[in-house]
């Protein structure tokens, strides 16, 4: 404890006595001293510098412990310049302990680290390494520039591949459309053959019976008609106004199934047009003028929702005749005949009412044959069943549709429903063609 305690005390004899002061003795010892202890400080920091700079350095506990060591060895000789005029030689053997200490723990561990080190390659061997890893280097090039040149073509002819595909999934689909179409149109067409076959077979049934009659009517009355043409209190003439019906019966038949002919199916030149109800009022109540006045109907209309419709004007004509036609012929005669013709207009379709208070129509007993061919549900007026049924066939073969309202003994509403395609159609058909538009 006292050792420590008179650590730092000078209570011998300074070194320099043992050189007798000679300048030339005590200056070269401390100046070997000094330059020792500058390059020892100087080496450790070096190698602190390396080791800190390397980070991939293996061993670099060893490099530490000789910094410290030689740092320390540095000391010693600072230490015995300071003693050569300070006689504080228990620090200096102190510190040369240390040193003593620190320098047989890195012998120790040097000398375990000296296989480990042994291990790592030399220049030569890393040299020769390095000529073979470029070499290895290069095969890889050239490999990868292979494989680069092979996935390329592989990538052109997938290309390729796939344009051939997309091109024949294109012709595929087109193909399949046009066999849809075509099977639509066959379906379509099958359609119209079972409808006509309907239609012939009412015709074959109305060509059996309904002109059978007529014709023979006619037959009788040429008979009587010359076995009374000689008579001189003019009884030929009853004869001949009975014939004129008959003849007038077979006109009207034959009017009838010509109309059905006519509206079985569109026509490829039909030209659509915008059509005032106003004005087709005027032709339709121009061409059935005697019958209005005869029955005294009150026509009352209603334009204001929608003026016009996009139609074929004849058809048009013929769907708002036969409505009007058959509301004055079925009017009650318990009241005055009233027929509202009226025009709204819906997202898809333009909409004409015609309604009326006639007689009515039974609804649960004949909805299903109202639009039959032929198809007569009242027998106190003449007529065929033909106009319902045109009406019908007219607005089915425009997409349109009919449908109808009924109470007996109160009256009777069929609203037209026109389709508003028909117009996209004609505006199209005005752009692709503006002189004829």
């Amino acid at each position: 404890m006292e050792f420590f305690q008179k650590l730092f005390q000078s209570d011998f004899m300074p070194h320099g006595h043992c050189y007798f002061w000679k300048p030339e003795i005590l200056w070269l010892t401390v100046g070997g001293d000094a330059l020792t202890a500058a390059a020892y400080y100087s080496i450790p920091l070096m190698l602190l510098y390396f080791a800190k700079t390397r980070q991939d350095l293996a061993h670099k506990h060893v490099f530490f412990l000789f910094a410290a060591f030689i740092l320390l060895c540095g000391t010693t000789h600072v230490l015995d310049i300071w003693t050569a005029w300070v006689p504080t030689y228990r620090l200096a053997g102190v510190v040369k302990m240390v040193t003593g200490l620190v320098s047989i723990a890195t012998a120790v561990v040097l000398y375990k680290s000296i296989p480990a080190m042994l291990a790592i390659p030399s220049n030569v061997q890393l040299e020769s390494a390095n000529l073979l890893l470029k070499e290895e280097i290069k095969e890889r090039e050239k490999t990868q520039a292979e494989l680069s040149l092979a996935k390329n073509e592989l990538e052109t002819r997938v290309q390729e591949r796939t344009a051939q595909l997309f091109q024949a999934n294109r012709e595929l689909e087109a193909e399949i459309e046009e066999r849809k179409k075509a099977q639509k149109a066959l379906l379509d067409r099958n359609q119209d053959l079972v409808r006509i076959n309907a239609d012939l077979d009412s015709f074959v049934y109305l060509a059996s019976h309904d002109l059978k009659s007529p014709v023979a009517n006619m037959e009788g009355l040429l008979d009587a008609l010359r076995e009374e043409m000689a008579a001189p209190d003019g009884a030929v003439e009853p004869i001949l106004e009975r014939f004129e019906t008959s003849v007038r019966k077979i006109n009207r038949t034959i009017q009838d199934l010509s109309d059905v002919s006519k509206f079985q199916r569109r026509s490829d030149n039909e030209i659509m047009e915008e059509i005032p109800f106003e004005n087709l009022l005027g032709d339709v109540l121009g061409s059935i003028q005697l019958m209005v006045q005869q029955s005294g109907v009150e026509i009352q209309t209603d334009f204001s929702r929608k003026p016009s419709v996009c139609f074929i004007p004849q058809h048009l004509q013929s769907i708002l005749q036969n409505l009007l036609t058959n509301a004055i012929k079925y009017r009650s005669p318990e009241r005055a005949p009233v027929v509202k013709i009226s025009t709204e207009e819906t997202e898809d379709f333009v909409v004409l009412t015609v309604k009326d208070n006639g007689i009515g129509i039974d609804l649960e007993k004949h909805r299903k044959k109202i639009f039959n061919l032929f198809k007569r549900l009242h027998d106190h007026v003449e007529g065929n069943g033909v106009g319902l049924y045109v009406v019908k066939r007219i607005i089915d073969n425009y997409q349109g549709k009919i449908e109808v309202e009924s109470q007996v003994n109160k009256g009777t509403a069929f609203k037209v429903y026109f389709n508003k395609s028909n117009a996209s159609t004609l505006n199209s058909a005005a752009l692709a063609n503006p002189v004829m538009a």
